[in-house]
């Protein structure tokens, strides 16, 4: 899972861009505005594994670190077996401890709800129910947090904007 990391005045825990994403400048700025609209609070790339979902939105989500003044964090969810993990995860990611007499996703949400921030939701497919109850949560209580979901499937609640991908497009 990732952790959290600081460096100088960028807040992420994106991982250092290991490939060039040669040819796709316009679909990375087409996306980071989609991303950054009054409607664009939920986007989710769909498309079948190996077409370039996660590739295209760290892109995105490292082109926009200066856009969100408290970050951009990426939650992997790839390696949860057990759906009631995700919102451990969110926490985790974020440096969220729970407490005994507190769901973990109200410490998040009292975590975010005065936060301008970009949350990516790595590879939501196995987990899909759950992120969808999650985002929804976060969205509903976080004015200023965008989400930016990979998934083979959209989360289907209501603003979100889905935008499908094939392997054509980065053919």
């Amino acid at each position: 899972m990732a952790r959290l990391a600081q460096v100088g005045d960028e807040h992420h825990n994106l991982p250092p861009d290991s490939t060039q994403l040669v040819g796709r400048d316009k679909d990375v700025a087409n996306l980071c505005h989609v991303v950054l609209e009054s409607e664009g609070r939920l986007v989710t790339l769909t498309g079948v594994g190996g077409c370039g979902k996660t590739r295209l939105a760290l892109r995105v989500a490292s082109s926009m670190i200066g856009s969100f003044k408290d970050g951009v964090w990426l939650v992997s969810l790839a390696p949860l077996v057990d759906p009631q993990l995700v919102p451990h995860a969110v926490a985790s990611v974020l440096g969220v401890r729970g407490r005994p007499d507190r769901a973990v996703l109200d410490a998040v949400v009292a975590h975010l709800a005065r936060r301008q921030a970009l949350l990516v939701l790595d590879n939501c497919e196995h987990v899909v129910k759950v992120c969808a109850e999650v985002a929804y949560t976060l969205l509903q209580g976080c004015p200023g947090l965008r989400l930016l979901a990979t998934s083979r499937e959209r989360l289907h609640i209501s603003g979100e904007r889905a935008l499908a991908r094939t392997l054509a497009d980065f053919a």
